[in-house]
């Protein structure tokens, strides 16, 4: 698990192993802060980030960051 911030958004970049493969499931949770309440704010929870797996623990991380930073960018904060 990896946590980043980008902005007021705290991501959380999960993968998991997929019993009985080699392969990784990629995960995200994210957080936006709000300024009214001070406090965070959740966006998603665990969500999958494609319908596949990816062959390695780093690849599956990266596409969590990579589907997180286009989330943020849809939403245009």
């Amino acid at each position: 698990m990896a946590i980043e911030t980008v902005g007021k958004y705290q991501i959380h970049l999960l993968a998991y192993e997929v019993p009985g493969t080699t392969k990784w499931d990629a995960f995200l949770t994210m957080s936006r802060f709000d300024d009214a309440t001070q406090d965070f704010v959740n966006v998603v929870e665990k969500e999958p980030v494609a319908a596949h797996s990816w062959d390695s623990y780093d690849d599956a991380i990266e596409a969590a960051r990579r589907f997180a930073n286009a989330m943020i960018r849809e939403r245009g904060d």
